[in-house]
């Protein structure tokens, strides 16, 4: 009841609501540049992915020429003078699902001489690989890295994402322990001032001395100071959560129970990281990715074998459209065999890819570790951290009966007003201690989730 009138206080007005955990998320998400930024670098992969696909783009070229023989000194010659003029169109295509590339291409070829002669061909040319990069395999692989490297920036943003949530929810964890902070130290400075209206009624009766005035004059400024120190650090963070997430300064207020205990999903740590952990998966889809570059390399290292397929029409005569519809059909089919001798550059790539490979296997065990020891030393943290909540439970009711029981033999003049002040002090630290444990335990909770990939999914 105190902490719902507490933020009631803060919120200065009934139709302004607290944050809750949830609400501070949602917020967070609506409105920081952070995950617009996220949002970017994921199209950024996309587009890059778009563009491995322009080695399959139509190559569209255009050549002319126009060259000028004289042939009076050539005895052979049948002419005297040979202007030829030429202009040539072609369109190339690779499939990289098949590593082969074909070419449409037309030559107009005009030569001028003592009969005018004008020469047409098209040809079709399709050349498809038997060897090195069948199946397209070296001309797929900037597409298959791209993909790759979409895959892991989603395991990548949500990786950043729950880092980013988890320092923001832990000063949400911050702003409610300031909150009730500020709680604990306005009921004791309210304590404080009864207290002391007390004493200065029994001065003024004669029943105390001048020195019990003093101590609880010097115990309320005390608790002045300390409510003045929350209220400053109160202050700050409510100033520093409202414009993480562009909100108003009166609504910056967090409607979360700091002493809730959570029970948390029993699992395998072991084999749930190995077979769940968001780095362990980035780990895998950098394998992935030097798997991939790998075959190429080998790929590469073979011979390279094509068949060449080939038609083609040609016709010449003294017209333009004699030479275009009077046509001879030509076809050809071949083979073209290379091999690199020596291999240097493909070895040497092989074994680096290898290494490589050797090094990923070997960070992949070391950061299943750290992330083991990590979830398993948070989770025995937050056994251990729940017990410490109940040892203060109890702390706090004996101090509270301490209080009693000092008031009781003051106020019967068997006791001291130093043994109350002491007593009132004592309680109000196992309050503030009681809070800035059950503070630990919810953000150790927060780093549990984060460490097992829970608090983002």
């Amino acid at each position: 009841m105190k902490r719902i009138l507490t933020i009631l206080a803060l919120l200065g007005a009934m139709n302004v609501q607290a944050l809750s955990t949830q609400a501070f998320v949602k917020q967070l998400r609506n409105t920081h540049p952070f995950f617009n930024q996220q949002a970017l670098s994921s199209q950024i992969k996309q587009i890059e992915k778009q563009a491995t696909g322009a080695n399959e783009d139509w190559m569209v070229a255009l050549d002319g020429y126009y060259k000028s023989e004289n042939a009076d000194n050539i005895d052979t010659s049948v002419y005297d003078q040979l202007n030829t003029t030429s202009v040539g169109v072609s369109a190339t295509r690779k499939y990289a699902n098949t590593g082969g590339n074909i070419t449409f291409k037309h030559i107009l070829t005009d030569k001028s001489k003592d009969i005018g002669s004008v020469r047409s061909q098209f040809s079709v040319d399709y050349k498809h690989p038997l060897l090195r990069n069948k199946s397209g395999i070296n001309d797929r692989l900037n597409a298959d890295v791209a993909q790759i490297s979409i895959d892991k920036n989603t395991l990548e943003r949500l990786e950043a994402e729950e880092s980013f949530i988890l320092a923001k929810l832990e000063r949400f964890i911050d702003l409610a322990y300031a909150q009730e902070r500020q709680l604990i130290n306005e009921h004791r400075l309210a304590l404080a001032g009864k207290e002391l209206n007390l004493v200065k009624q029994k001065y003024a009766a004669s029943v105390v001395e001048k020195v019990d005035v003093l101590l609880q004059q010097d115990a309320y400024q005390r608790a002045n100071q300390q409510l003045l120190q929350a209220q400053q650090d109160l202050t700050l963070l409510r100033h520093e959560i409202a414009i993480t997430l562009s909100l108003d300064f009166t609504k910056a207020v967090a409607d979360t129970d700091l002493y809730q205990t959570h029970n948390l999903q029993a699992m395998a740590l072991k084999k749930y990281l190995s077979d769940h952990a968001r780095v362990l998966k980035i780990n895998a889809l950098t394998q992935k990715t030097f798997k991939r570059q790998l075959q190429s390399f080998k790929d590469k290292s073979k011979a390279k074998l094509d068949l060449n397929l080939g038609v083609s029409s040609a016709g010449e005569h003294g017209s333009y459209s004699d030479a275009f519809t009077r046509q001879s059909p030509t076809w050809k089919i071949g083979l073209g065999l290379s091999y690199p001798l020596g291999g240097i550059e493909s070895n040497s790539n092989i074994n680096k890819a290898n290494i490589q490979l050797l090094n990923l296997k070997q960070a992949r065990q070391e950061q299943w570790l750290n992330l083991y020891m990590q979830a398993k030393t948070l989770k025995e943290k937050i056994g251990l951290l729940e017990q410490l909540l109940h040892a203060n439970q109890t702390q706090i009711d004996i101090a509270k009966a301490r209080t009693t029981e000092e008031k009781k033999r003051y106020n019967d003049s068997n006791g001291q007003a130093s043994f109350v002040i002491n007593a009132q002090n004592n309680e109000q630290n196992a309050q503030l201690n009681y809070a800035q444990v059950a503070k630990n335990y919810q953000k150790t909770v927060l780093k549990f989730k984060a460490a097992v990939d829970q608090l983002v999914k």
